[in-house]
């Protein structure tokens, strides 16, 4: 892992509160000239500390929907069953993030979908599909208290916000 500079770590926890920022305001900001400012952020992309830019869509505006968090343990701890499952998974648009883990299940993966049957239909999918899904366990969102896509720069580097 590079050392960011003070300037690129500002530049990079703006980005992940503001991805639409113009490079005009960005620079200001960060105290750079509009070129020196571009020039960081295309080398920040180009080494792989910003993967990408997206919308984040305020999902309540557009539709009514369930979150559920589901526990999968396979049949088989193999490395050929755990590459079936995360292909597989990969083909399912209402699973929006999957997580190995640790403990009694492998895998924790969260769906977003219309309502409980609409879940049901899904699993019930995946059952079919034979991934090797052993058991699973669902919890239910009932309310979000905290989402964020902005992670602790700072924290993680054990830099003080001063």
């Amino acid at each position: 892992m590079d050392n960011l500079s003070p300037t690129d770590l500002k530049i990079l926890e703006i980005l992940q509160q503001e991805g639409d920022i113009s490079n005009v305001q960005l620079a200001e900001r960060v105290f750079l000239s509009a070129s020196s400012c571009l020039q960081r952020v295309r080398k920040l992309r180009a080494q792989g500390y910003i993967s990408g830019v997206a919308a984040i869509v305020n999902l309540r505006k557009i539709a009514k929907h369930v979150f559920v968090h589901c526990r999968i343990r396979l049949s088989e701890q193999t490395a050929k069953q755990y590459a079936n499952f995360e292909a597989a998974i990969q083909k399912i648009p209402e699973i929006i993030e999957c997580s190995v883990i640790s403990g009694e299940y492998d895998y924790l993966l969260k769906f977003a979908v219309r309502d409980m049957q609409n879940f049901s239909e899904s699993l019930n999918m995946m059952l079919e599909m034979d991934i090797g899904i052993k058991n699973h366990s669902s919890i239910v969102e009932v309310k979000n208290v905290k989402r964020s896509l902005a992670m602790p720069l700072r924290t993680l580097l054990a830099i003080s916000n001063k």
